[in-house]
């Protein structure tokens, strides 16, 4: 598989298996039936009128609700429908009382330049996504309404259950002083935790054990380079795959720092309370001394600084590579290699650690999007509701699948304004799956989430040898070992989780190339290994002092 195959792949794959549209992500947790009830009604209850809630109840008198939107050119409608004029719209007004009205939509490469002068001008709409970095301005600005009783009152209890599966991270990042300021997309943050891959049947030819510790890793290395794995009596093999990135996430470094306990481009919490930047702390000089010895010993690629992934992926595929760190799809880059050498089969592993204590897969901030109410909006729950439409599981007759969910190859669960995310997605599946395996019962799968049957079905192909279930086999491995990681604190979640600060935006390319020049440069031995003090020196001075002061002053807003 060349790697642009492997790329669209992943992106098959991780996006339209594992993520469901607004109908999939109940998981059973059906909600009651949305009542005619107004959704502001009071009730008497022999002394006193009291408020109740109706998470799916109109808004009574109806409202007209502002909202500006993204949409690509390439989005397809049915004849007679529009943004403007779809089911979704009209579910939003007959089922809640709320009239919708864009005052704009813009294509991607347009919209945050069209977004940046509506908040210049304060020409907000009502109900508005927003990245991270929009996020911050109108939280400083305090053009936000807060949303915390609406969240509250309003939404259903799988509504609520979707954003705090992710422990809360997604909703601590929008809540400051107390008030929640908007609702977080939270795709999850697990599926891109790294780990170590091994060409298994090159172990076993070799007597290798699997790895328990670096020291173990460093000896796999070396076997790999020296001892003629794929059996030709040539030295070309490599024992170490990564590509000029550093930190790709498919052949990059993050799991190796991670087994010295080091946490590159992430933010820590050091001894103090003091949140610090990853890359700047002692225990990345002592992994890069380690890499700098498994270059200059030939384990490590001598040209890694300029290959790219799809050279990785071409080494990989030619049988030429043995071991890399990386995300939990990574063997799917390989299913080329394993039909020409079906001995060919790659495993995943827990990280392993230099010392006695547990590696840390690090975890980076997947939060990219937000829904807000402006500030002043009299019906901020309509937010709410908008969000509870996308996962409550509606009637079927009055609202086909075609209508608001799929009809051929038009996505039109995307015309929704508000959408929301299953940030445990895939450990859910791993869970439904593995029960489902356990006792060979096809009825503990979600009908409603496509890939647990892909998933189950892959699997009892590979234990019939039927090579098609090997990329699933190893992804739903790979899913496991996340699985128990996660069951058991075992990652480590960037303790930054926001959008850019001012001088994160201004010098953090800067400051990242001269992260990666200086890291490349230690690795092939063209500068000692004390240039990391300077790097430190230099990152503090060009700007890394004050986005320290940045974060430290987010981390006391909260």
């Amino acid at each position: 598989m060349k790697g642009k195959t492997a790329k669209w792949l992943s992106v098959l794959v991780f996006s339209m298996v594992f993520v469901s549209a607004c109908t999939s992500n109940n998981d059973g947790n059906q909600d009651e039936p949305a009542s005619n009830k107004p959704t502001n009604a009071a009730e008497t209850n022999g002394t006193e009128a009291v408020k109740t809630y109706d998470p799916m109840g109109k808004i009574d008198p109806p409202i007209e609700v502002t909202a500006v939107r993204q949409l690509d050119a390439t989005t397809k409608f049915v004849e007679g429908e529009s943004i403007e004029k779809n089911a979704w719209n009209q579910l939003y007004e007959d089922e809640f009382g709320i009239k919708l009205k864009y005052l704009w939509v813009a294509d991607p490469t347009q919209y945050n330049q069209k977004f940046n002068v509506a908040m210049a001008s304060g020409k907000l709409p009502d109900i508005m996504p927003v990245d991270a970095t929009q996020f911050n301005q109108l939280v400083e600005a305090d053009q936000l309404a807060d949303l915390t009783e609406a969240l509250e009152n309003y939404g259903l209890p799988i509504t609520k259950e979707l954003l705090t599966k992710d422990g809360g991270v997604g909703l601590d990042s929008a809540t400051f002083g107390g008030k929640l300021l908007g609702i977080p997309v939270n795709p999850g943050a697990v599926d891109n935790a790294p780990l170590l891959w091994i060409r298994t049947d090159w172990l076993k030819k070799l007597n290798l054990p699997e790895p328990k510790s670096m020291e173990e890793v460093f000896k796999i290395a070396e076997a790999f380079v020296k001892q003629d794995p794929d059996g030709n009596q040539k030295n070309d093999t490599y024992g170490l795959g990564l590509d000029k990135l550093l930190y790709d996430p498919v052949f990059g470094l993050s799991g190796f720092f991670n087994g010295y306990h080091a946490y590159p481009q992430i933010w820590i919490e050091n001894e103090a309370g003091e949140y610090v930047y990853g890359s700047i702390q002692p225990e990345m000089k002592e992994a890069l001394a380690k890499l700098r010895d498994l270059y200059q010993a030939g384990l490590i690629d001598r040209e890694f600084g300029v290959k790219d992934i799809e050279k990785l992926i071409q080494m990989g595929n030619s049988g030429k590579l043995g071991m890399f760190y990386g995300v939990m799809y990574g063997n799917s880059y390989f299913l080329e290699g394993k039909k020409l050498d079906t001995q060919m089969d790659w495993v995943p592993f827990v990280l392993p650690s230099i010392d006695d204590q547990p590696a840390k897969p690090q975890l980076v901030f997947p939060v990219g999007r937000y829904y807000v109410a402006k500030k002043g909006m009299e019906h901020p729950e309509a937010l709410i509701k908008m969000l509870n439409a996308f996962h409550y599981d509606w009637d079927r007759t009055k609202y086909p699948l075609t209508a608001i969910n799929q009809d051929g190859d038009i996505a039109k669960w995307m015309y929704a304004l508000v959408t929301g995310s299953n940030p445990t997605q895939n450990l859910d599946m791993y869970e439904r799956v593995s029960k489902a395996m356990e006792t060979n019962d096809e009825s503990l799968l979600d009908p409603k989430a496509a890939g647990q049957k892909i998933f189950y079905d892959s699997l009892h192909k590979w234990e019939k040898g039927d090579i098609e279930g090997w990329t699933y086999a190893r992804i739903y491995d790979a899913q496991k070992l996340l699985y128990e990681y996660n069951k058991n604190s075992g990652l480590l979640m960037t303790k930054y989780i926001a959008g850019p600060t001012a001088t994160m935006v201004e010098k953090g390319s800067t400051l990242e190339k001269m992260e990666l020049e200086t890291f490349t440069k230690i690795i092939m031995g063209e500068v000692p290994i004390d240039a990391f003090d300077e790097y430190v020196t230099n990152w503090k001075k060009l700007g890394g002092d004050v986005i320290t002061e940045e974060v430290a002053k987010w981390k006391a807003s909260k």
